[in-house]
């Protein structure tokens, strides 16, 4: 039996490669920040030191935490923001409203389910009229 490790690569690879890039990023910047810190404090005692590390890495820690946040936020808006048009659309034509479509950002995820979802409404706009001749 064959594993699928990614169900949507194109959407999987661009999140794995994303934060594996980001943790690479970060790992470098923060040891480049540490060893910085350790060669111009050569000449101060190991207490002090000792204090200046910790307050390296928990500023670093704060910074990156952040910055992972708000990395998390972009990338999160691109797959929510078009659930809620879908729902929204959704909820629309289970109330007969056909006319409204999906329009997605360009860097949006989901873009072969909005197009379906759109080709799906106009053809059900487009035998709505017919529809409502008949009943007249």
């Amino acid at each position: 039996m064959r594993k699928f490790y990614y169900l949507k690569p194109n959407i999987q690879y661009a999140f794995t490669g994303a934060f594996t890039l980001l943790g690479a990023v970060e790992i470098a910047v923060f040891t480049f920040l540490l060893y910085v810190v350790e060669h111009l404090n050569v000449h101060r005692s190991y207490d002090i030191l000792l204090y200046v590390r910790f307050s390296i890495i928990f500023v670093m820690v704060l910074i990156i935490s952040g910055f992972n946040f708000w990395f998390g936020t972009r990338l999160s808006h691109r797959i929510v923001g078009p659930m809620i048009q879908i729902q929204r659309i959704l909820e629309n034509a289970l109330k007969g409203k056909y006319d409204s479509r999906i329009q997605l950002r360009s860097n949006d995820y989901m873009h072969e389910i909005a197009e379906g979802l759109n080709l799906l409404l106009e053809k059900l706009d487009s035998k709505e009229p017919k529809n409502k001749d008949k009943n007249e």
